[in-house]
């Protein structure tokens, strides 16, 4: 596997890893240092090809996911050749909310509005009622606990013990 690191801010500049440990390296790495904005290309040994951009308060998180994911997933995103979208077909709408909301906000409480404006710009355009449904059955569903009036409700995963919202402190050892 090939990954390329693009850096902005701090330690900026650009890094690739090649062989069957680069992820390993590449997340080790990103947690390690402070940045601004980090795009990642990846190509796995059968050729399929990732990119992905992150930047805020929670890139690190979500780009260690990105790496992991798709270093293991037998189809992992393919890089468009028109435009740098990353796109995951064959997720649907409710699923890559879900992994959105695991890595972006995963011992936070988080508010329907908060979801929307992150979403949108990692994935793109989301209607506000589309995220407040999809939050609402995941509390149905015993996945999320809720609290606040319907104005001002929040939300937060229930599950902590979720190996995958743990997953910076498993590359610090």
């Amino acid at each position: 596997m090939k990954i390329r690191l693009e850096i902005d801010g701090k330690n900026a500049g650009s890094l690739s890893y090649k062989g069957p440990d680069s992820a390993e390296l590449a997340v080790t790495y990103l947690n390690s240092i402070e940045a601004d904005e980090v795009q990642i290309y990846l190509v796995r040994d059968d050729g399929t090809k990732a990119f992905a951009e992150f930047s805020g308060e929670f890139w690190s998180m979500s780009a260690t996911k990105f790496i992991l994911s798709a270093s293991k997933n037998k189809q992992a995103p393919e890089l468009s050749t028109s435009s740098d979208e990353f796109h995951q077909e064959s997720l649907t709408l409710k699923e890559r909310l879900e992994m959105f909301l695991r890595f972006e906000y995963p011992r936070v409480w988080f508010t329907s509005l908060d979801v929307k404006r992150q979403y949108e710009r990692v994935y793109g355009k989301i209607n506000l009622s589309t995220v407040s449904t999809y939050l609402a059955r995941m509390y149905r569903d015993n996945i999320l606990e809720r609290k606040g009036n319907h104005n001002q409700r929040e939300y937060r995963f229930k599950d902590e013990t979720n190996p995958l919202m743990n997953m910076e402190y498993a590359s610090e050892k």
